[in-house]
């Protein structure tokens, strides 16, 4: 089961387990596609909040932050660059 979680993540693209940002402007067809985005401001299939089921994955990555408990590339306490993002 853990590795289907796994696989799962990384078809959904959490290799680089940044924080989701808005799709470049200059995309085919002029407009900017929108990031559906959970209310911590993270993209929602990537957000350990929403998905406690993904800590293990990012556990398992080095990407955790143990003070805030949330992935090390979500929070915003640590790193001030994300809030002024919109992450929470």
């Amino acid at each position: 089961m853990r590795s289907f979680v796994i696989a799962a993540l990384f078809a959904v693209g959490l290799s680089g387990a940044a924080p989701a940002r808005a799709a470049d402007a200059s995309a085919p067809g002029g407009a900017a596609s929108k990031i559906e985005k959970c209310e911590h401001g993270v993209k929602k299939t990537l957000c350990a909040r929403c998905n406690p089921k993904l800590i293990l994955v990012f556990k398992s990555k080095g990407d955790w932050c143990g003070e805030h408990a949330v992935p090390e590339s979500q929070c915003a306490k640590c790193n001030p660059k994300l809030a002024k993002e919109g992450v929470k």
